[in-house]
């Protein structure tokens, strides 16, 4: 007798047969049931899942016996026939040999007549897609109206090339990938019905392999049975060529901490090993999905199908990593496949793409450069210089301030500007403590030493006397000195600070008076500035050269743009981003 492959030998025999496609099977059965079956269907859905099964289970389901019965026996003439191919009335039609205009009118003038034996007519008619467009439209009347005794049943693996016209006149049965656990479970079943020999760790692995296809699972079988007596996971290595688990992890620890070299000697060992580089990608993009799942939802056991050594192992890769980042691998690994796929060089397309995907373990959120650039300016704004001669940006324009002087003791400014002493200030002096003391304590002094200098030596001075934070605020405002009157401009986002500095203005007015040794009121001034807007601001940062070579080389996008306040005392001009 000749060896009858699993495939066919395990091929279900009833709906409850069916493995991952209950939806599908319970409509069929409800539908028998209560008599009230279409007269055309498409089922469409990946290979091996079982659409050309459920087709011949329908027929059987309409032409038993006892029928028409969701649960046909199986043993009767009718249904005997039907399994084996022989049945007259029930027809299976491959659409890529016979898919012109003539072999369509054919099927045409033949769904005329009644069936020999059956009760029905069944036309199945695989690989519909594969039909021409004047086949199609051929097939248009008699699809909507066929003989009473007539059931199409159009089945494709590619239902987007289906025409709306044929779509509309069938009910639709989509078929999914059969899930890795159902599918390692039946495998299990059979292999114990067969008395072949496998680990469970092979089993899972046959799963992975068959990518949600029972009829493939069941061909990987068959294969390895014929290869070895006691299945092991070494054998299914050996066989498909399937990444070992710790290849994988020891490639993805090098791509995520950029270690260049370590992607190299990894990639040097599965060659020399005689590795399948294209399927390696595949394994690899897999394998970075189930890190970017474990970084994500809090039980990954519940979504990945690991075992407990392998979970552990990639929730420690995930420790040093973050979501963003693997994100962003993953989109890169998975070009990375195709590259491999296509490639003349699959080794060298896959160390250039992990290369290039190793650059984005130095890469940060740019929302977290944003703030951190923020909070260095702010840091920085609150450290003044010691040296007077350094331009500390805290004015544009310096204002000289008159005082009473003798004419003839003119002097220039950097002679008679007192030396500061390069001794670090307390910045984090209490305000109300440096501002002790009355108020009219301070009077003019004529003839004083400190004649002719600018407002800006003063107001610096001042500013090293007043607690850090306040005087980071104040640092960030225009000033303007005018008939013994000191105005601080607030600008745009700066005026957000006017009540902070209002409530201190007494105790800086006297601090300020005292280094001066003249009376000076200060006075607060705000103005709005009108935010740009946000259209204009991607166009600005679109002509940046930078920018798009940045997302040339990622082929990234900009996802939101953040307007970042111009202090004061910038002085490089223009708005940042």
């Amino acid at each position: 007798m000749i060896y009858l492959v699993l495939a066919r030998k395990w091929r279900p025999k009833g709906f409850d047969g069916l493995v991952g496609q209950g939806p599908i099977a319970r409509i069929l059965m409800n539908a028998i049931a209560q008599d009230r079956i279409a007269h055309a269907y498409i089922f469409s859905g990946p290979r091996g899942v079982g659409k050309t099964s459920t087709a011949r289970i329908l027929a059987k389901a309409m032409n038993c016996k006892d029928g028409p019965s969701p649960s046909p026996c199986g043993v009767c003439e009718s249904c005997v026939a039907i399994t084996e191919g022989s049945s007259v009335d029930v027809t299976e039609i491959d659409g890529a040999s016979n898919n012109s205009v003539e072999d369509i009118r054919g099927l045409r003038e033949r769904v005329k007549y009644a069936p020999s034996s059956a009760k029905y007519k069944v036309y199945i008619i695989d690989e519909v897609h594969m039909l021409s467009g004047s086949a199609f439209n051929a097939l248009l009347k008699t699809l909507e109206e066929p003989p009473s005794h007539v059931i199409f049943v159009l089945a494709t693996t590619e239902l987007r090339k289906i025409p709306a016209t044929i779509l509309s006149r069938c009910q639709h049965m989509p078929f999914r990938r059969i899930p890795g656990s159902q599918i390692k479970a039946r495998l299990k079943e059979i292999s114990a019905a067969e008395g072949i020999d496998i680990a469970p760790e092979a089993l899972s692995l046959i799963a992975r392999a068959a990518d949600g296809s029972m009829r493939d699972s069941l061909t990987i079988l068959d294969q390895l049975s014929s290869f070895s007596s006691g299945i092991t996971e070494e054998n299914i290595k050996t066989l498909l060529g399937i990444a070992d688990f710790s290849m994988l992890s020891r490639i993805s620890k090098a791509v995520i901490s950029g270690n260049r070299a370590g992607i190299l000697d990894a990639v040097n060992l599965l060659s020399e090993q005689g590795a399948d580089i294209r399927s390696f990608a595949r394994e690899l993009v897999q394998f970075f999905r189930n890190l970017l799942v474990s970084s994500v939802v809090r039980k990954p056991e519940d979504i990945l199908d690991l075992g407990d050594e392998e979970l552990t192992a990639v929730m420690d890769i995930v420790s040093g990593s973050s979501e963003d980042q693997l994100t962003l691998m993953l989109s890169e690994i998975m070009k990375a496949e195709t590259e491999v796929r296509n490639s003349s060089s699959p080794r060298l397309a896959l160390e250039m793409a992990l290369m290039r995907a190793s650059f984005l373990s130095a890469m940060k959120p740019i929302k977290e450069i944003i703030e951190n650039i923020d909070r260095y300016g702010r840091d920085f704004a609150g450290r003044i210089p010691d040296s007077p001669t350094v331009n500390t940006g805290v004015v544009e324009q310096p204002v000289n301030i008159s005082l009473k002087t003798d004419p003839e003791a003119k002097v220039p400014v950097e002679e008679e500007r007192p030396e500061i002493e390069n001794e670090e200030t307390d910045l984090g002096a209490d305000l109300e403590t440096e501002a002790e003391g009355p108020s009219d304590a301070v009077t003019p002094v004529e003839n004083s030493a400190t004649g002719g200098n600018d407002i800006s030596y003063f107001w610096k001075k001042t500013l090293e006397k007043i607690e850090a934070p306040l005087a980071s605020k104040i640092s960030q405002a225009d000033f303007e000195f005018k008939n013994g009157e000191l105005t601080l401009n607030l600008n745009g986002g700066q005026a957000v600070f006017e009540d902070s500095i209002r409530k201190k203005l007494e105790s800086i007015e006297q601090i300020l008076s005292e280094e001066s040794g003249i009376r000076i009121k200060i006075k607060l001034a705000t103005s709005k500035k009108k935010s740009p807007r946000k259209r204009d601001l991607k166009e600005k940062i679109m002509n940046e050269p930078l920018i798009k070579e940045t997302l040339e080389l990622f082929e990234g996008r900009i996802v939101e743009i953040l307007p970042i306040e111009e202090s004061a005392n910038t002085k490089n001009g223009g708005n940042h981003v």
